[in-house]
């Protein structure tokens, strides 16, 4: 006979913990019937519990070998009524959960190398770096105050802010201003375009200050880096903005004519993880069938076929999943008549969909970390809002599996939202039988701006003109 034992795991937190646990008692042939994972107080460790289906005898033995991964610090199993505890009596190893970075003092530019500024303006941050060539000789992420932030009536207002904010940091670490040969920041809400670097043009900062555009942070930062190389009359560029449009015709229609749908995803992270991952396995992007999930203070799930994304959900215009921000898809009805109320203004209901939704409406925060400590600490509608989260994003990755017709090699998970275990592991439970995953934490967007720049600099590729 078989019965559901509970198995509870103490395990390193680390990329690809999940995966080697669940892979090592699926091998030995047990049916796992429920799994979560949680974060714990310590940053280093999560706790990780599932029900499996399996003999006591054998499942035992399971354990012992599943104490001898090096990932995994402590088991306990209950079997009939009693509790079995098997711990290892090592330390937890070092992880690469997110760290502030910390700016050194800037060295002196190798002369045969070109030093590019990347700034790269998010909801409640800004990150910058300088690289020399392909290095990195100095980072930083600096974390807005959401009062200060609130205290701007736009987006666009929080320019000479933030601006102010990255000149003082770059003076404080004793940045030479002149030594820096071009700019390149994130783009905007511009027109749907082709994937490249693209050079900051006066079309461009007049797209990125209409109505439209300037809702997002990303716009700030082209009209930050613009502003910046102007004053050292070097070049600016963006790198695959959030525009890039290579959707199928099919995923145009919205079933209302004159509503199409739109192009607009965290194309630079996809991209540059898409690739990443294409060049660990061997092969190239361009060959390669991905569903790419980008988890952040916006969530966007592309289908990458053969090196273009051919649908992606519309994260800024109410799609896909609900996100620490935004609402995503909602019935439209009750919509429409919230905006017939007289109670909201355009701005306001814009505003509800856009940044004031998700996590935010629910939990009143859009840190996940704060919510994990909600539910450590018992708040059982935290648990519901987060994994409610997950389900959602899984199901927006089973349609891109649709729209690959089930042929796909790999499912990736980037992202800030993918540092957390819980989360990421509530997804994997329920796609992992589509295709195999892999989690990318944070993102690759600084390094894929700096290469963008440096491809053109170095004559390897040329600028488009925006028009």
């Amino acid at each position: 006979m078989k019965g559901v034992e509970k198995v509870d795991l103490t395990v390193v937190n680390a990329p690809g913990v999940l995966g080697r646990v669940v892979g090592h008692i699926r091998r030995e042939g047990w049916n796992i019937k429920k799994l979560n994972v949680d974060e714990t107080e310590d940053s280093k460790v999560s706790h990780m519990s599932m029900s499996v289906e399996g003999t006591n005898t054998k499942l035992a033995q399971v354990l012992d070998r599943l104490l001898n991964l090096d990932c995994v610090l402590g088991v306990s199993m209950i079997q009939d009524g009693r509790e079995i505890v098997r711990k290892r009596d090592t330390a937890a190893r070092e992880t690469t959960a997110p760290k502030d970075e910390v700016v050194a003092s800037c060295p002196d530019k190798p002369l045969d190398e070109f030093r590019i500024l990347v700034v790269n303006p998010g909801s409640t941050s800004t990150k910058f770096a300088v690289y020399d060539g392909e290095t990195a000789v100095l980072s930083h992420t600096l974390r807005h105050d959401e009062r200060e932030l609130s205290s701007y009536a736009t987006v666009p207002e929080q320019k000479s802010y933030r601006k102010k904010c990255i000149v003082d940091k770059l003076n404080e670490v004793g940045v030479n201003f002149k030594s820096i040969d071009a700019v390149v920041g994130c783009g905007g809400l511009l027109k749907p375009i082709d994937s490249g670097t693209y050079i900051i043009n006066d079309a461009m900062l007049r797209d990125l200050h209409s109505a439209a555009a300037s809702i997002h942070a990303s716009a700030l930062g082209a009209i930050i880096g613009s502003e910046i190389a102007t004053e050292l009359r070097i070049p600016a560029y963006v790198v695959d903005p959030i525009v890039v449009d290579e959707m199928d015709r099919n995923a145009k229609l919205s079933g209302m004519p004159g509503v199409e749908r739109a192009c607009a995803f965290h194309a630079l992270n996809q991209k540059a993880v898409a690739r990443r991952f294409s060049e660990q396995i061997g092969r190239p992007y361009e060959n390669a069938r991905l569903i790419v999930a980008h988890l952040g203070g916006g969530i966007s799930v592309g289908a990458h076929r053969y090196g273009r994304v051919i649908d992606v959900n519309g994260a800024l215009s109410g799609e896909g999943p609900f996100t620490p921000e935004r609402t995503g898809a909602v019935p439209i009805v009750p919509i429409i008549q919230m905006c017939f109320s007289g109670e909201y203004t355009e701005a306001e209901m814009i505003q509800k969909i856009v940044g004031k939704g998700g996590l935010r409406a629910y939990l009143g925060t859009v840190d996940l970390r704060t919510v994990q400590k909600m539910i450590n600490d018992g708040d059982e509608f935290a648990a519901l809002v987060m994994d409610s989260m997950a389900y959602q994003v899984s199901k927006e990755i089973g349609s891109m599996t649709a729209v690959l017709e089930g042929q796909v090699d790999a499912i990736l998970l980037t992202g800030g939202l993918a540092y957390s275990n819980r989360f990421t592991g509530a997804i994997k439970q329920r796609v992992d039988k589509m295709a195999p995953v892999y989690v990318f934490p944070g993102e690759d967007e600084m390094l894929a701006l700096m290469r963008g720049a440096l491809r053109v600099l170095r004559g390897e590729e040329l600028a488009t003109e925006y028009d």
